[in-house]
């Protein structure tokens, strides 16, 4: 049985010329970037150096405002704590939204047993914040507003450029997860002044491991402290060995989205729309979650009311799709993201998360929504 992954909102396959990039660094390159040695440690450090600037260059940024991290899940931690740790005692107070990811959420809700007070905004049925919202949550006190670029659940895209306006305007640090959005839309920090943002290779065809947070100024001013400590690398914030291959390799994948980023998300958007014509046109009683037009190239969540997402998806072993997201281990509550969109009637357990690549076809979509209509139509009946 040929599976049909439509599930890279969770992971991506690492591109080829990826792995390609990465395996001298496994095997003849494989110095640590600290070892003097020009003919060692001075290869690697060229390595390091280059996949920076690749990196920057996909984000717009300078290549010395960024560091290397394990992936979105840490440099989000580093963001939201790392800047807890330098806050004065009278500026502990953050803005975010109840449908942010878990990496965000759980640093928040952990200053909160500290003392720090948390405003965590409500969102619409589509899952957008209010932006007048925003603005009456802010107080003398807000050191940090913390909002996604895109929802990794439901796709929808927030207004970045009018949060960054406002944190730029009242002097507050904005802190953006774009995990989902590099590499699928453009993301141009030259125009969008956000102050922090966090981001993963392997969401982008690159390896699992490593990721990468922008730091504006970084040479400049300390927003952060570092959260790791030891031998001092990445500018003091973030101490240890870098894992070189992974950082090669983010690299590359971010060389390659940079040259055809643009025509993915295209293609991409065309396959998402025609499998959802195909469901709308077959089904009765389904309905998408998020934003319709304003949305991540890659998602699309469906809801299939009156069946079960988790009893869908063992009727459907050809197809690897996802009830939310995949971050958490042996998780199986209802997704806070559906939940926070109020919808009546609840669509939190009736939904399924389908997340397009570069690699599927327009055969693999239509089986897939052949298959599914199939399926949702026994559920129905049994």
């Amino acid at each position: 049985m040929n599976l049909i992954y439509l599930d890279h909102c969770s992971t991506t396959p690492i591109d080829p010329s990826v792995l390609d990039a990465m395996l001298p660094f496994m095997r003849e390159s494989y110095g640590n970037p600290g070892t003097p040695h020009p003919s060692i440690g001075g290869v690697v450090q060229q390595a390091v150096r280059n996949a920076r600037e690749a990196v920057s260059n996909l984000i717009n940024c300078r290549s010395n405002e960024l560091i290397w991290t394990s992936g979105a899940t840490e440099s989000n931690n580093l963001a939201i704590l790392g800047l807890a740790e330098n806050a004065p005692l009278e500026k502990r107070h953050i803005v975010t939204q109840v449908s942010e990811h878990s990496a965000v959420l759980e640093p928040c809700r952990y200053l909160e047993t500290k003392g720090w007070q948390v405003s965590y905004l409500p969102v619409d049925q589509f899952g957008l914040i209010d932006v007048h919202q925003l603005e009456d949550a802010l107080m003398d006190s807000t050191s940090l507003v913390s909002i996604m670029w895109g929802n990794n659940e439901i796709g929808t895209i927030q207004p970045i450029e009018a949060i960054a306006k406002i944190c730029v305007e009242r002097g507050i640090v904005f802190h953006c997860d774009a995990t989902q959005a590099v590499g699928k839309v453009r993301v141009d920090l030259e125009s969008v002044p956000i102050s922090i943002l966090s981001f993963s290779a392997h969401k982008l065809y690159g390896p699992k491991g490593v990721g990468a947070l922008f730091i504006r100024d970084l040479n400049k001013q300390k927003l952060i402290a570092p959260r790791q400590f030891g031998g001092g690398q990445e500018k003091l914030l973030r101490a240890g060995t870098l894992n070189v291959p992974c950082v090669v390799g983010m690299g590359a994948a971010c060389s390659l989205a940079l040259n055809n980023y643009r025509r993915w998300s295209e293609d991409i958007a065309k396959l998402r729309d025609h499998f959802e014509t195909i469901l709308f046109e077959r089904l009765t009683h389904i309905s998408l979650n998020g934003q319709p037009t304003n949305r991540l190239p890659h998602i699309s969540n469906i809801a299939f009311h009156g069946a079960d997402n988790e009893g869908l998806l063992t009727m459907l072993p050809q197809l690897v799709a996802s009830t939310g997201s995949a971050c958490h281990v042996a998780d199986f509550t209802p997704s806070h993201v559906l939940a926070s969109l109020e919808k009546v009637p609840d669509i939190s357990e009736c939904s399924l998360r389908f997340g397009f690549g570069k690699g599927n076809t327009e055969q693999e979509i239509f089986i897939a929504a052949d298959e599914i209509s199939k399926a949702v139509s026994r559920y129905r009946a049994g």
